[in-house]
């Protein structure tokens, strides 16, 4: 008995002195983007439904880190900054609330609702990051969009839409307030685009 205590003891004390050895946790800020501002339209063409895909994207996009690119082909994560999401998440739920606000599609819904629409809009997030490669710090969208008929799971239109915004600073609220910029940018493009083609 004597000696399960002292293995005890000693289990206990060594438990103790690792928690004071490990060091504290850095405190970690959860941003989302600013929401989207396009305005009410009730402007021709319209569509009855469209719902809207998770894109497909890298494993280095596919986490809720805000990445930065210092040089080609290499990527950093800033440090106790979080997004809301993951970023495929935040991009698609970003672009149901953009094109709410448009208004000119009477049905919209995410695609993992399973509900039945018209077209679908899917396609590839390639780039999603602060690139400070150039001579200016620049906020990065690239999107391949593709405009698909659920029924026979066909293409009916794929177009590269990307959107770049300058920054001033390397700073998390800076970053996020470009992004949201550009992702405005992009939106406008994509959501007259879609309705175009689903014509």
């Amino acid at each position: 008995m004597n000696r399960l205590l002292v293995v005890f003891a000693t289990v206990a004390t060594l438990l103790l002195t690792t928690c004071n050895v490990l060091p504290e946790q850095e405190p970690v800020i959860l941003y989302r983007l600013p929401p989207p501002s396009q305005q009410s339209t009730i402007a021709v063409p319209r569509l009855p439904s469209l719902k809207i895909d998770r894109p497909v994207t890298s494993a280095a996009l596919d986490g809720n880190r805000l990445l930065i690119m210092p040089s080609d082909n290499q990527f950093q994560a800033l440090p106790g900054i979080r997004l809301e999401t993951q970023v495929p998440l935040l991009w698609r739920d970003w672009l149901l609330d953009a094109f709410w606000q448009d208004g000119r599609i009477d049905g919209l819904s995410a695609a993992s609702e399973g509900l039945r629409a018209e077209l679908e809009l899917g396609g590839i997030l390639r780039a999603f990051h602060v690139d400070t490669t150039g001579a200016r710090t620049q906020a990065v969208i690239q999107y391949d969009a593709m405009l698909i008929d659920p029924t026979g799971r066909t293409i009916l239109a794929s177009q590269r839409f990307e959107a770049r915004q300058s920054m001033a600073s390397i700073e998390a609220s800076a970053a996020i307030d470009a992004l949201g910029a550009a992702a405005n940018q992009l939106a406008a493009e994509l959501i007259a685009w879609t309705l175009e083609q689903g014509q």
